[in-house]
């Protein structure tokens, strides 16, 4: 009666099951490999070749996840978007950090609802007007801001597109409401993503789209060490508050034109993805060394004592 209690209890917890699983898994396929070397080999030599065989599968295992980290095991920490400081534009101080003063202020910037205007065929992709940014624009219609908003007037900054700011402004959500700028993230409307700095993508180091140029980009771009800063800023704006009606959709968020554009600046943390698939590949890599090694010596010390014999023999 209490094995049976036992045993039940082994298959309700996943975590026992999970653990005897592994452990069964482990003990029958290794297990089976040592006593078919052990019987041909004998159990000591089984045992070493066994293991430098599963060490050997290990090392190229893991130079696989070296090289693409798994998406469920070991791996580091992934790249985000690490705060810096949330900036007050018009607020009479400067950023802390040089490059966001050297961003546009938003106050200069075309207004989207003007380029719709003079582009009345882009109307039927933004209904709400009033409600659109240059950002949105951008992700359709590069070329249409750009009549507006010349790239080298923008002090190497770059505007991104709205599908290409997910990451960034989600972040941005936690960052103004972590530090109390606002409640809710209701309380505010996106407005425009900029980037500046990092690595030149493949379009900016080859315009023309050589084939020459483009295998330099790849070549160099993988052997550069160290990163160049990357910064990314989300520009909010507290909004004009309404009421919802009963029985209709919630309408749609209007910014505040009379409150100032806040900027939420992040830098990019490029994280250690990598770091831990390495430190696994080195020591399984090593144990293969020192296995092989044993094995190496092993036959060093079998040949010579087999010499020795030959010639005690003969001398015999």
């Amino acid at each position: 009666m209490h094995a049976l209690q036992i045993i039940a209890g082994i298959s309700f917890d996943p975590g026992i099951r999970g653990i005897l699983v592994v452990l069964v898994g482990v003990s029958v396929l290794m297990g089976s490999v040592y006593l078919l070397l052990s019987t041909n080999l004998g159990s000591r030599l089984g045992f070493l070749v066994a293991l430098t065989g599963l060490f050997g599968w290990l090392a190229i295992l893991t130079f696989m996840w070296w090289l693409t980290p798994p998406a469920i095991g070991p791996r580091g920490n992934l790249p985000s978007w690490k705060p810096v400081e949330i900036y007050v534009n018009g607020g009479g101080d400067t950023a802390k950090t040089d490059a966001v003063n050297q961003l546009v202020n938003p106050a200069s910037l075309p207004k989207a609802d003007k380029i719709l205007a003079d582009n009345p065929d882009l109307a039927k992709d933004f209904p709400n007007a009033s409600g659109t940014s240059l950002s949105d624009i951008q992700t359709n219609y590069p070329d249409v801001v750009n009549q507006y908003l010349a790239p080298d007037s923008l002090n190497g900054w770059k505007l991104v597109s709205q599908s290409n700011a997910g990451e960034a402004q989600a972040a941005a959500d936690v960052e103004l409401v972590a530090s109390g700028v606002f409640k809710t993230t209701a309380d505010y409307k996106k407005l425009n993503t900029w980037q500046f700095g990092g690595k030149p993508t493949l379009a900016e180091d080859c315009p023309d789209g050589g084939i020459v140029c483009r295998v330099w980009h790849r070549v160099s771009s993988a052997f550069q060490i160290k990163n160049p800063k990357h910064f990314t800023v989300v520009q909010v704006q507290q909004v004009i508050p309404q009421e919802t009606v009963p029985g209709q959709a919630p309408p749609v968020p209007k910014a505040d034109p009379t409150k100032p554009v806040i900027s939420v600046v992040f830098i990019r943390n490029i994280g250690n993805e990598r770091v831990i698939p390495f430190l696994y590949f080195v020591i399984c890599f090593s144990l293969f060394i020192l296995s092989a090694w044993a094995l190496h010596n092993r036959d060093k010390t079998l040949m010579k004592n087999k010499a020795m014999a030959e010639a005690a023999s003969k001398e015999s």
